[in-house]
């Protein structure tokens, strides 16, 4: 969440001349992630299943290569979305309201980036009706994402079934909940203070959006089928080691620590 958030906003603000996600909304974001999802996620208690995996050194690095792996690739992921929808979205974005739709004659939302790549105005012109649709399916989007990888990410070992006794920890399912319902009063109440659109997204903009960010979920199964080997490393592996013996130069050496 963090990488994906700092590529979109740089680069996203580099070219825009205007960040995509707005300062509430990363401190949003990174509530809901660094807190509640971090909070739902320690609630996971073992399975016995964890008997079954190589044991850890003690001198072993915390993020191993699997969840480097994963880490890297999804937020490339991410931000490969969040940048076609942030320049090509009304191209695509359906908009019932036609006072919204680009250019006043087209079925797609109007772009929400302040200015065309000639510099000249482009929402700009409207920024007094608010913030755009556009960028408030930005935002939406980016959230949902990382609201379907939390499901994702409380299987770190890449097991199959990410939804394996998802219902036996009630906190996690409450606070997913909470989570979902939040992002979706914030999009459709936010308005000024959340700088969204005042009407929120329309139905069909909802669906584009949900099924979007639920394709991390196909990306995350995807990711599982990727040789670890493949990822750097940030030190010490020994199961990566053990599992790996051929890729012995690819562990680092003791005098590396």
């Amino acid at each position: 969440m963090n990488i994906g958030a700092l590529i979109t906003t740089f680069i996203g603000s580099c070219i825009t001349l205007e960040t995509p996600l707005q300062a509430i909304q990363l401190l949003w974001v990174n509530l809901i992630m660094d807190s509640l999802a971090a909070l739902a996620l320690a609630t996971e208690l073992p399975k016995d299943d964890l008997l079954k995996r190589p044991p850890q050194n003690r001198d072993d690095y915390i993020v191993s290569r699997k969840m480097i792996k994963h880490i890297i690739w999804m937020s490339l992921y991410q931000c490969i979305v969040l940048f076609v929808i942030l320049f090509a979205g009304e191209h695509f974005i359906p908009e019932p309201d036609v006072a919204l739709r680009y250019g006043r004659d087209s079925p797609y939302v109007y772009p929400g980036r302040l200015y065309n790549w000639d510099g000249s105005d482009l929402y700009k012109k409207y920024e007094k009706d608010g913030a755009s649709r556009h960028l408030t399916f930005v935002f939406t989007t980016f959230v949902f994402m990382q609201i379907f990888n939390m499901i994702a990410s409380r299987k770190i070992h890449d097991e199959l079934n990410i939804f394996d006794g998802l219902f036996t920890n009630a906190i996690f399912c409450i606070l997913w909940l909470v989570i979902c319902v939040g992002q979706v009063c914030i999009t459709q109440f936010g308005g000024i203070m959340f700088v969204v659109n005042k009407d929120g997204l329309a139905p069909i903009q909802w669906g584009y959006s949900i099924a979007i960010s639920c394709t991390v979920l196909f990306i995350n199964a995807l990711l599982k089928y990727l040789p670890d080997w493949l990822s750097p490393r940030m030190g010490q592996d020994s199961v990566f080691n053990s599992m790996y013996p051929s890729r012995a130069w690819l562990a680092p050496r003791e005098d590396d620590e």
